[in-house]
């Protein structure tokens, strides 16, 4: 099944959710994509970074 893996299901919902945040909070295209692709990377980095970091209280 394509959504077993929590990453892939992780990036998709950040994918989602930062094209209509994009979509809602900025007016033109191009600070709307600068806005989306931000978001996006900081969603994906912060999410990594705290799965780290629960791994390292998880033993």
């Amino acid at each position: 099944m394509i959504l077993e893996s929590h990453l892939f299901t992780m990036i998709i919902y950040a994918l989602l959710v930062s094209v209509v945040l994009a979509l809602i909070r900025r007016p033109d295209f191009k600070s709307r994509v600068k806005y989306g692709v931000t978001l996006f990377l900081i969603m994906i980095l912060a999410s990594i970074a705290f799965g780290w970091f629960m791994y390292l209280f998880a033993k």
